[in-house]
């Protein structure tokens, strides 16, 4: 007999439709939208996640994103850090409006479409982007295809 287990398959399969975008009628907010799909549901449902941009300027600053960031593009090329900016910009918003998501899957999700307004889940949303601080900023570095850059030097 084994004492293997299989590994463990995640309940939901969650991927993103599209974002961040701006709230259309709400200039302090941006939204994700997300695929998610639990393995007993014939289908899956979208979740918007809308974050008000108060809330993602305390994270980046919980997070010290602007310097971190500094630090990390050092290598890069100057021409080229704009498009990395941007593009982490995005990344970190992604992952903030995941993280709210998975508060919001925890708390209790049904099969159907619905949004996960800004003043919802933010103290929690907090709580988990700050306990997962290290994981998110690896996550941005591995995205923006760093690791390569940082391995050719």
């Amino acid at each position: 007999m084994s004492l293997l287990s299989p590994p463990q398959i995640p309940l939901f399969r969650i991927t993103l439709f599209y974002g961040p975008e701006a709230v259309e009628g709400a200039s302090d907010s941006v939204h994700c939208v997300f695929n998610v799909k639990k393995r007993s549901w014939k289908g899956g449902i979208q979740v918007e996640v809308v974050m008000k941009k108060n809330q993602i300027t305390q994270l980046e600053g919980f997070l010290q994103f602007p310097s971190w960031l500094e630090d990390v593009l050092s290598g890069v090329p100057a021409e080229d850090q704009g498009e990395y900016l941007k593009k982490s910009q995005d990344l970190l918003v992604q992952l903030l409006c995941f993280h709210k998501l998975q508060v919001f899957i925890h708390q209790g999700i049904r099969q159907e479409n619905i949004q996960v307004p800004g003043d919802s889940f933010v103290s929690e949303t907090d709580e988990v982007v700050q306990r997962e601080a290290e994981k998110i900023k690896r996550q941005i570095y591995v995205e923006l295809d760093l690791v390569e850059a940082e391995n050719e030097q």
